[in-house]
């Protein structure tokens, strides 16, 4: 009788997990937005970090430059952060070409505690801003042509401080593809949080505040520091009671490149583990629901019913393949949807070793050290 009810919970839990994130993104993607007309065109700064970068930075820039926005209404603020590459050389010799790209050069690490690695950078960008609007993204992404335009015309709207929008993986083969599928599927239960009322997170390399907004709050100085700025971010404009809007949209997508090894992949999940801690309740719940599956399938395996194991993994990789779906039509990233039921099972299979992640408290990014502070 025991056996029966744990696992009816454990098929309800995974039929409402995917429930909650199909209507939270329905919400998010189908929200009315109040747009700039074609005509109007708010001052924009667009922030770039680049600590390290000199393979990447020319190919960002040259991107944000060439965006279909009047040179007058915007800048390109790249900052240069204590790279000991040639960075500072490409931007010295961009800037000379770019009329509209202004350098910012970081010598020092900042003293001050929640100004640590990215968060510095951006902060120290955004202070030399004009811009009424501040768009971020990160040296390795390259944006469309319509970028700029379409998330600065989200603002329009005076009560929207932060807008929020999806970042594609370039790339062919089955690595490639695998962790463009979980972009789109975290993007999602980003969107389906912002949906709900929830915010669960965001994506930092394509980001964008109102500066006005980001100046009452304090900026990253009065945000608590956390190794995911982004998320921290997002949680104090939700706090605050700023607008936040999670854009689905084929021209407000950007492109960045993949994790080339297996090292770099579980480098980058340690940094998302760790960063998802700050959710506190909600990270719970989330693990718990993939928890679920697990707790599902074992039973079954031992009291022998093999039918009813099956049908857990099948639930989930149907109930995700539900969830993201709709972002990659909406994307038109079609080619895209044979891989999708492959990735789901990867992640299944990933799930059993994040929390092995934790254990690790310090992280590795762009050769510095940090540690999650704890509240």
């Amino acid at each position: 009788m025991i056996i029966d009810i744990i696992i009816i919970i454990c098929i309800t839990i995974l039929i409402s997990r995917t429930i909650i994130f199909s209507l939270g993104a329905y919400k998010e993607r189908n929200k009315k937005i109040e747009f700039y007309s074609e005509n109007e065109h708010p001052q924009v700064s667009v922030v770039v970090p680049a600590r390290n970068e000199e393979d990447n930075i020319e190919n960002c820039i040259t991107s944000i430059s060439g965006c279909n926005y009047p040179i007058e209404n915007f800048e390109i603020i790249a900052v240069n952060d204590r790279s000991t590459d040639k960075t500072g050389e490409i931007l010295a010799e961009l800037s000379r070409k770019i009329k509209n790209l202004k350098v910012v050069t970081i010598d020092e690490a900042h003293l001050h505690i929640n100004l640590k690695g990215k968060p510095g950078a951006l902060q120290s960008g955004i202070d030399e801003a004009n811009g009424e609007i501040i768009l971020m993204t990160d040296a390795d992404c390259k944006v469309g042509p319509n970028w700029i335009k379409k998330i600065s015309s989200c603002y329009k709207n005076k009560h929207i401080g932060f807008v929020a929008s999806f970042t594609n993986i370039e790339g062919k083969g089955l690595f490639n593809r695998i962790q463009a599928i979980e972009w789109i599927y975290m993007h999602t239960l980003a969107c389906a949080g912002i949906g709900l009322g929830h915010p669960l997170g965001c994506f930092g390399n394509n980001i964008s505040v109102r500066k006005s907004d980001f100046d009452e709050i304090g900026g990253f100085e009065k945000i608590r520091f956390s190794v995911t700025e982004d998320l921290a971010l997002i949680t104090e404009f939700h706090k605050q009671g700023k607008g936040i809007i999670y854009l689905v949209d084929e021209e407000a997508d950007i492109d960045t490149l993949p994790c080339r090894t297996a090292r770099e992949y579980i480098k980058q999940h340690h940094r998302w583990a760790i960063g998802g801690m700050e959710l506190g309740w909600k990270a719970v719940t989330f693990v718990l629901s993939s928890i679920s599956l697990w707790v599902g399938f074992i039973i079954s395996i031992l009291i022998g019913n093999y039918f009813l194991a099956a049908l857990f993994p099948v639930i989930r990789i149907i109930g995700d393949y539900i969830v993201v779906l709709p972002s990659i039509l909406r994307l038109k990233k079609y080619e895209l949807i044979p891989w999708i039921i492959p990735s789901v099972i990867f992640f299944i299979t990933l799930e059993v070793f994040v929390p092995f992640l934790l254990l690790k408290k310090t992280i590795t990014w762009k050769d510095q050290s940090f540690r999650r502070v704890k509240k």
